[in-house]
């Protein structure tokens, strides 16, 4: 973990709001990205994010200030999505998902940012929602969050060899995905 996110985490465990304030501001927009693939509505994303924040700022006392905080704090973040998917009965169809990726801030917004297409982030926002739980939990860590498999592994509780099938099978069933709506 770098200096300044240290310093600033024992500052937020003495009180410091403003201090967890700039903790917020820092990863507050991949937390939502992040999220947001798991959700797929910005509306349950808003609300899990914050959600997390609190909860993790509720938490600091309990963070280990020797692990960096991002992990810990998707973590959380993570959770509360994966509750929020399990309480509903049934999946979702992929007409209620908001097809839109191009309103979720991007970590370093810029002309690449304006040439992706609308309707491309529509397609993949849509077959992303539309894979399991399972698929699309280990896809979102391993593609978005760049978190190794022992990572995933460990996180999820599976075995690393778990973590690559599943990621496999993801990666098969979004190709057909977006290969139909050519």
């Amino acid at each position: 973990m770098g200096a300044e996110d240290l310093a600033l985490i024992r500052a937020a465990k003495t009180g410091d709001k403003k201090a967890y304030g700039k903790l917020v501001l820092k990863y507050q927009k991949r937390l939502f990205r992040f999220v947001f693939l798991l959700l797929g509505r910005k509306d349950a994303t808003e609300d899990a994010v914050q959600e997390a924040l609190v909860k993790a700022y509720l938490a600091l006392d309990s963070f280990e200030e020797d692990k960096p905080f991002y992990p810990w704090l998707s973590t959380i973040a993570r959770n509360l999505a994966l509750n929020q998917i399990r309480k509903s009965d049934r999946e979702r169809p992929a007409s209620e998902i908001e097809h839109d990726l191009s309103d979720i801030p991007g970590e370093n917004p810029g002309p690449l940012d304006e040439l992706v297409s609308r309707e491309n982030d529509r397609r993949l926002t849509s077959a992303i929602a539309s894979l399991s739980e399972a698929y699309r939990t280990v896809f979102v860590m391993r593609m978005v969050e760049k978190m190794s498999y022992e990572e995933i592994a460990e996180k999820l509780g599976i075995s690393v060899g778990t973590v690559d099938s599943r990621l496999f099978r993801a990666r098969q069933k979004l190709v057909e995905m977006l290969r139909e709506q050519l």
